[in-house]
């Protein structure tokens, strides 16, 4: 008996020691975003391209951040575009900011490394004969050895048959993933087909610490220069390596390598940006490789229950919002709506962002709704018409939407929009991790929810108005299927 009571003393305290740092987290989120809050005196909103590009080697990065755009300083966020060309290696690095990033097309590799975790992952990346790649190493390293060491140390090198490395995952269309703050990482392209990347970083997270600007710390490259949209090159740069600052006498003790080798990786990949392409003619048939990243896949939801360890390591960075198995609303003729928020993929939890992929047939619409945080909506097909409204009843946006453009929604505006003649797809990131919307249309409209009297009072309108208001398409939900006639008469809405 004494021993079940301190068994579940103990129990009693984790549990109450875990729910105690949950919550403190929870409060800091909501001080850090209420420290770095801005103003959102935004008068017009704009349905726009990114407003700067980086030119590399192999593929480009464009981007629109908080400094020159006031509908992303509202939302305290920065919106980044990346295409990385076939064979392009898009070069490590971290950032102060969490980001949120979704692969709108083709397929590669995507590297995260998390302190502490052990180098599991044993597979060529690059498809190399790895063989004669670990031998040259080994001979290189042993010129840096003495006697009998260096003897032994080639020998082993030239056995060792397998890079390790942490674990790499294999990324394709319709992905989500969840990049952590100051996380390394790197995207490499295997693919046959450019690999498009959308994302958009929080810089109002409580994680970022510096300015209130999307923050990229490359540990290898070469600065590349900013080109704005209207055709001006800026003197401020972006990227660089990182290592280049150190002195080389003191990265070459700390990496216990010659000062020569520590002088190559700062002065290499000049003039080549922040994409490099990877020249290897002895790549290898990616079938393999494909089959091995795919089991790695089915088997990160069985490693995340292991234990803590397990559960950081080998944490969930991705998941698929292109699955219309998987949607949270699904309309035949109308289209779906696949929602990735902290349920789906545990990690947005510290990152306290989420996702929406939406999906709408040709004239279909989204109904009249409104979000609980922020959100910025990027077009990936077609165009829609939307209207936003702010709370004192104007219009601060009334247009249309094309693929490869986004626009910013406020937290809180009504939005509506409806898909052109070759429908409208888009994913939406928000930033928090569980977003709530409302609607003003369909089984969960607040009309609906509120008493008959209380819509008749509100609306000055008729009891068979109020009626026709609440219950019309009640048994429809966010997404409203094209409209085949006209609503009128007693117990319609005229629309």
């Amino acid at each position: 008996m004494e021993r079940n009571m301190k068994t579940f003393l103990v129990l009693f305290l984790c549990c109450w020691s875990f729910a105690k740092i949950v919550n403190a987290q929870r409060h800091e989120q909501r001080e850090g975003h209420m420290q770095q809050q801005q103003s959102c005196r935004v008068q017009h909103l704009s349905a726009q391209q990114p407003s700067e590009t980086i030119r590399s080697e192999a593929g480009i990065v464009e981007l629109s951040t908080r400094q020159d755009n006031d509908e992303l300083d509202c939302a305290g966020v920065e919106f980044i575009r990346e295409t990385i060309e076939k064979d392009g290696l898009s070069l490590p690095r971290y950032s102060n900011t969490p980001k949120l990033a979704y692969i709108e097309e083709g397929e590669g590799r995507l590297g995260v490394v998390f302190p502490g975790c052990p180098e599991t992952f044993r597979r060529s990346l690059f498809g190399e004969e790895e063989g004669e790649c670990q031998k040259t190493r080994g001979e290189t390293e042993g010129e840096e050895r003495r006697g009998g060491e260096e003897e032994s140390m080639r020998r082993e090198r030239e056995r060792a048959r397998e890079e390790s490395s942490q674990k790499i995952r294999r990324v394709r269309r319709g992905d989500v993933v969840a990049i952590f703050a100051g996380a390394a990482y790197w995207f490499y392209n295997d693919g046959d087909t450019p690999l498009r990347i959308v994302a958009v970083a929080d810089s109002s997270n409580h994680q970022n610490q510096l300015d209130k600007r999307y923050r990229p710390f490359y540990l290898a490259g070469s600065p590349a220069t900013r080109e704005r949209s209207e055709g001006a090159r800026e003197e401020e740069r972006i990227g660089g390596n990182i290592l280049a600052g150190f002195d080389p006498n003191i990265l070459a003790e700390a990496w216990g390598v010659r000062r020569e080798t520590v002088i190559n990786i700062q002065e290499n990949n000049q003039r080549r940006g922040l994409i490099i392409r990877v020249n290897d003619p002895r790549r290898q048939r990616r079938d393999s490789l494909v089959s091995s990243f795919d089991y790695n896949s089915v088997q990160e939801d069985e490693e995340e229950r292991e234990g803590f360890h397990q559960l950081y390591c080998n944490m969930r960075l991705r998941h698929n919002a292109d699955k219309p198995d998987e949607a949270d609303v699904y309309v035949r003729d109308g289209g779906r709506l696949n929602a990735v928020n902290r349920f789906k993929l545990q990690a947005l939890n510290h990152l306290n962002m989420a996702a929406e992929r939406g999906v709408l047939r040709p004239r279909a619409m989204f109904a009249p709704s409104w979000l609980s945080c922020h959100a910025v909506m990027y077009a990936t097909r077609g165009n829609a018409r939307v209207q936003v409204v702010e709370n004192r009843g104007r219009k601060v946006f009334d247009g249309r939407i094309e693929e490869g453009k986004f626009m910013v929604i406020p937290q809180y505006y009504g939005v509506v929009k409806r898909a052109g003649e070759q429908g409208f797809e888009w994913i939406t990131f928000t930033t928090c991790h569980s977003p709530v919307r409302s609607s003003f249309s369909g089984r969960n409209s607040v009309l609906k929810a509120m008493p008959q009297e209380v819509v008749m009072n509100a609306y000055n309108i008729t009891c068979g108005q109020a009626h026709a208001l609440r219950l019309n398409r009640e048994h429809e939900s966010l997404i409203l299927p094209p409209r085949r006639q006209q609503y009128g008469g007693r117990g319609r809405a005229a629309q």
